[in-house]
């Protein structure tokens, strides 16, 4: 038994050393609802996915049963998805922007300048969009389970252009007004908000040159961009609201507007969303064996279908919906087969000293896709802008570790927390996944023929300091023959799409199953 132990712990440290893997994604609803906990606590088929040593185990209503389950989960930083819509609400400015060749009016300042800040809130630090989806039927018979599962995993990545925006020389070209002091108290009032923001973020120069003259002192900026906008007959309630618009955008964009140098026109900016995606489906065999009372191993052999997808969209230029551009991606996708292999052990302390332990703690830990298994991505089409990055290298499931524990602090309550070991790479560049969970099971009605349980839980992605904490909660109803759960959860951080306020991230799931 020493030795087997001693490969097991061999595996998981050896291979750790370099893993690196995608968004743990949440199997089942009792799970999710116990905020992604399950190394150590799962019932059912569900043991399969989350630690295939569990599949040792036996309980007396989750032997054998047949389950379906459907989960849904999307994670995003605070501002990107705001970031986009904004940016993508200016597009048709924009193409005004790109045919100018003199005065700019109020309207299209402002437009600037909301671009400009939008384009700092897409530049930011591990940002992005993470989507999965799943969907299962699984059987389990005793210690064996056999599943079919699908799922699709998908990242958003910005890619920035914060040199591409001058305003002036070939293509785009803003003529500025008079420098002089503005004919009117209101469109002096303007000039002196814009001023204020221009002399108090250290904008002068760089915005100057951005806009055709350096030389000029933050005065004549701000007189020069109010006297274009009368000029070209914008009302001087329209200047004001420029004003106002440029004092609380401009703060935001500072650092775009400052690192600037030696780029290019503004009609050239080449800000993206790369969208990456995956669809695999896999069909898995798994085992669990007691090696030892109270020590259990397990494992899965999995056969893998990977469909690999790869989109852009030009985000001042293309009308595209970031939606649509997912879907059509799918169009183009890429297949690949290849297999993988997980490894779980459970330490169950009551049945290892052979007497009822306080709180029956259980310990879990398992590594999945041990292998590597990697997918090829389709190449770029030929009919893609060339405008558009493209990440032409393979992407592999790589190894995901994860550890569990769980608590019965009473037999009809049952507490579970789980953490991924190492941070976990995403399809979004530079966002990292690795999630905590915490939760918490309560029976209100615990017969071994019927159960009624209710759950609640939180999780953390403590890899990301945007994530925002989210809080989950579900319901179970299990009886002779037929088990029925959802779950549900959301953050409580949100973003804005299509104006309107929705969670940052959020997520649902469906179980439905049959006991015998």
């Amino acid at each position: 038994m020493k030795k087997v132990l001693f490969c097991l712990l061999a595996v998981f440290v050896l291979t750790a050393q370099t893993s690196y893997a995608e968004k743990w994604q949440s199997v089942g609803a009792r799970a999710m609802a116990m905020g992604g906990a399950g190394v150590a606590a799962a019932t059912g088929s569900a043991q399969q996915y989350y630690n295939p040593a569990l599949l040792a185990t036996q309980n007396s209503l989750h032997n054998s049963n047949v389950m379906l389950n459907v989960n849904v989960e999307l994670e995003a930083t605070e501002k990107l998805l705001s970031a986009v819509d904004k940016v993508k609400d200016l597009t048709d400015q924009f193409k005004e922007l790109q045919t100018i060749s003199g005065s700019a009016n109020a309207k299209q300042m402002s437009s600037i300048a909301e671009t400009l800040s939008a384009l700092k809130d897409l530049n930011l630090k591990n940002t992005g969009v993470v989507v999965g989806a799943n969907v299962g039927l699984a059987a389990k018979i005793k210690k064996l389970a056999i599943s079919v599962r699908s799922y699709v995993s998908a990242g958003i990545t910005p890619i920035v252009d914060t040199q591409n925006i001058k305003l002036t020389g070939t293509g785009t070209n803003i003529i500025l007004g008079s420098t002089t002091d503005p004919t009117t108290d209101e469109n002096k009032e303007s000039a002196a908000i814009i001023k204020n923001v221009i002399e108090k973020y250290g904008l002068t120069g760089s915005l100057g040159s951005l806009l055709g003259h350096g030389e000029y002192s933050a005065s004549e900026l701000a007189n020069a961009i109010v006297n274009m906008a009368k000029d070209i007959g914008s009302s001087s309630s329209d200047i004001k609201s420029m004003a106002e618009t440029i004092a609380d955008e401009f703060p935001n964009a500072a650092d775009i507007i400052t690192g600037a140098t030696g780029g290019g026109n503004y009609k050239d900016n080449e800000t993206q969303v790369l969208v990456d995606a995956g669809a695999f489906t896999e069909v898995a065999i798994g085992y669990g064996y007691e090696i030892h009372k109270g020590i259990s191993v397990g494992g899965n052999v999995k056969l893998i279908n990977g469909q690999m997808a790869e989109t852009g969209i030009l985000v001042l230029s293309d009308n595209k919906d970031i939606g649509d551009t997912v879907k059509d991606a799918f169009d183009d996708r890429k297949s690949t087969n290849n297999f993988g292999i997980d490894l779980g052990v459970l330490f169950d302390a009551s049945k290892f000293f052979g007497k009822d332990i306080v709180l029956s703690p259980r310990v879990g830990i398992v590594a999945k896709n041990i292998n590597n298994p990697s997918f090829d991505r389709p190449d770029k089409p030929a009919t893609a802008d060339a405008k558009l990055q493209w990440n032409s290298s393979s992407y592999n499931l790589d190894r995901q570790y994860r550890a569990g524990a769980a608590i019965n602090p009473l037999k009809w309550l049952t507490v579970a927390a789980d953490m991924d070991i190492v941070k976990n790479k995403t399809m979004v560049n530079g966002f990292d996944s690795q999630d905590f969970a915490l939760g918490v099971e309560m029976n209100l009605i615990n017969k071994s023929s019927f159960s009624l349980p209710i759950r609640a839980g939180l999780n953390k992605n403590i890899a990301n300091s945007n994530s925002g904490l989210e809080y989950t909660a579900g319901i179970g109803l299990n009886g002779t023959g037929f088990c029925l759960e959802i779950a549900g959860g959301v953050s409580t951080k949100t973003t804005k799409v299509d104006g309107n306020e929705i969670p940052a991230s959020a997520s649902v799931a469906l179980n439905l199953g049959v006991l015998f």
